[in-house]
C-alpha cells in the first residue's frame, strides 16, 4: 500500500467511528428538540438557548481531554504505563472539581445569567431557567465523557465510542418521550423531562465508558505531589482553552446575546438552523481530529512533506463530504425543518435563511484542516491570535450591524473565509 493510500485509510479508519457516533448524537439531538418545539415557541427557544450556550462551555473544556490526547498518546509511545495512569488520575480530578463547580454556580445564577445576560423574559425565562436546573449537571458528566473518549483514541478503541454512543441515544430519545409528554405510566414533566432523559443517559454513558476503559486504564495510587501536578496541566491547558474559547464562548454566546434581542422567531430559527449545521460540520471535527494526530505524527519524524500530503488528502475528503451533504439537505430542506418544528413563521424564516448556514461552513472546513497542521507544527500560539483577532472584529461588526438572521450570516460567512485566508496563506507552512 502507497503512502496516499495509507493517509487516506488512517483518516478513514479514525474518523468514521466518530462521524457515526457525532451523526447518531444529532439526529437524537434533533428529535429531542422536536419534542420541545412541540410543547412552545417558548420552551423551544429557551430549551435552544441553553442548549446551545451549555455546549459551547462543554466544548470549550474540551480541551482539557485535547490535552490529554497528547500527553496519553506521548507516554504510550514511550511505553510508560505508569505516568499514563498519573495523567488520567490527574485530568479526570480536574474534569470532576470543574465540572462540578460550574453546575453548582449555573444553579445559584440562572436566572440572573438567562434574564440580564441574555435578555429572557416572561414564559421563556421560565422555561429555560427549569431547563438549566437540571441540565446543568451535564456539564461534569460531558467533561468526563470526553476524557474517556480521549482514552479509546489513544489506545486506538474508537469503535467502542460508537458503540455506547447509539445505546445510550437510543435510551435518551425513549426517556425524553416518556417524561416530556408522559407516556407509558410516567408524570407529563415537559422540557424538566427533557432534561431529566438527557442527564440520566449522559449519566448512563458515563458508567458504561468507566467499565469499558478499566481494561485499558486505571487510576494512579500515588497522591504525592498531585495538586503540582493538577496546576502544571492546568497551566499546559491554558493555550488550548484559549483558541476553543475563542470561538465557542466568543462566538456562540456573545451571538446567542445578541439573537436573544432580535426576539423569539429569529432566535428559534438561528437555534433551529444550529441543529441542521451540526449535522454538515460532522465530518469536518472527525477528519480535523484525523489529520491531527496524522500531522503529528509525520512531525514528530520529521517528515514535512507527509504533512502537505495528509492536509491535502483532508480537503479531498472534506470537500466531498461538504457537496453530499449539502445537497441531500436542501433537496429535504422542508420535511427536515418540519420534523423540528410545525410553527409557520418559523419555518419560513428557517427555510429563507438555510442556504446561507450551510455555505458559509465551506471556509469553516478548510478552517479545521489549517489548523490541524499548525497545532502540528508547532503554531497554535499563531493561530490563537488569528481566531481572537478575526473573531473579535466579527463579533464587533456583527453587533453594530446586523438586524436580520440572513445579515448575520453573510457577516458570519466573511469572518470564516478571512481567517482561512490568513492561516492558509500567511502562517508559513
Amino acid at each position: 500500500m502507497n503512502q496516499k493510500h495509507t493517509y487516506l485509510f488512517e483518516m478513514n479508519r479514525i474518523a468514521i467511528p466518530l462521524i457515526l457516533s457525532t451523526v447518531t448524537s444529532v439526529l437524537m439531538g434533533i428529535i429531542d428538540q422536536a419534542f420541545v418545539g412541540h410543547i412552545s415557541l417558548d420552551a423551544y427557544a429557551g430549551v435552544g438557548l441553553v442548549c446551545s450556550c451549555v455546549n459551547s462551555l462543554v466544548g470549550v473544556l474540551g480541551a482539557f481531554s485535547i490535552v490529554f490526547n497528547i500527553t496519553g498518546a506521548r507516554l504510550r509511545g514511550a511505553d510508560d504505563e505508569k505516568n499514563l495512569r498519573e495523567a488520567f488520575t490527574v485530568w479526570f480530578l480536574i474534569c470532576a472539581g470543574v465540572g462540578i463547580s460550574l453546575f453548582l454556580l449555573l444553579n445559584i445564577f440562572c436566572v440572573p445569567i438567562l434574564g440580564a445576560g441574555f435578555g429572557l423574559t416572561g414564559e421563556t425565562l421560565r422555561e429555560a431557567a427549569g431547563y438549566l436546573r437540571i441540565f446543568s449537571l451535564s456539564v461534569p458528566l460531558n467533561l468526563l465523557i470526553f476524557l474517556y473518549n480521549g482514552v479509546f483514541k489513544v489506545f486506538r478503541k474508537t469503535g467502542h465510542i460508537l458503540g455506547v454512543t447509539l445505546l445510550v441515544n437510543a435510551v435518551n430519545i425513549l426517556l425524553d418521550y416518556m417524561l416530556i409528554f408522559g407516556r407509558w405510566g410516567a408524570p407529563r414533566l415537559g422540557t424538566s423531562g427533557a432534561a431529566i432523559g438527557t442527564v440520566s443517559a449522559l449519566g448512563l454513558n458515563l458508567l458504561i465508558y468507566a467499565l469499558i476503559a478499566r481494561r485499558f486504564i486505571g487510576f494512579s495510587r500515588g497522591r504525592q505531589g498531585i495538586l503540582v501536578k493538577i496546576k502544571e496541566q492546568l497551566l499546559f491547558s491554558l493555550p488550548f482553552l484559549g483558541q476553543e474559547a475563542m470561538e465557542d464562548i466568543l462566538f456562540v454566546v456573545g451571538l446567542n446575546m445578541l439573537i436573544g434581542r432580535m426576539g423569539t422567531l429569529p432566535l428559534s430559527a438561528y437555534n433551529l438552523l444550529g441543529q441542521i449545521i451540526s449535522v454538515v460540520q460532522m465530518p469536518m471535527f472527525g477528519y480535523g481530529s484525523a489529520a491531527a494526530s496524522l500531522s503529528s505524527e509525520a512531525w514528530g519524524r520529521e517528515d514535512p512533506e507527509g504533512i502537505r500530503k495528509i492536509q491535502r488528502d483532508a480537503y479531498l475528503l472534506l470537500t466531498g463530504w461538504f457537496l453530499f451533504l449539502f445537497v441531500l439537505i436542501m433537496a429535504n430542506a422542508r420535511p427536515i425543518i418540519t420534523l423540528i418544528s410545525d410553527d409557520p413563521s418559523l419555518l419560513a424564516l428557517a427555510s429563507a435563511c438555510l442556504p446561507a448556514a450551510l455555505l458559509i461552513q465551506a471556509p469553516n472546513y478548510g478552517i479545521t484542516v489549517e489548523k490541524a497542521r499548525l497545532q502540528a507544527t508547532g503554531h497554535s500560539g499563531r493561530t490563537l491570535a488569528v481566531t481572537f483577532a478575526v473573531n473579535l472584529a466579527a463579533l464587533l461588526i456583527i453587533w453594530l450591524t446586523a438586524r436580520q438572521l440572513s445579515v448575520l450570516y453573510a457577516l458570519l460567512g466573511i469572518s470564516y473565509l478571512v481567517t482561512w485566508a490568513v492561516l492558509h496563506f500567511c502562517i508559513k507552512k
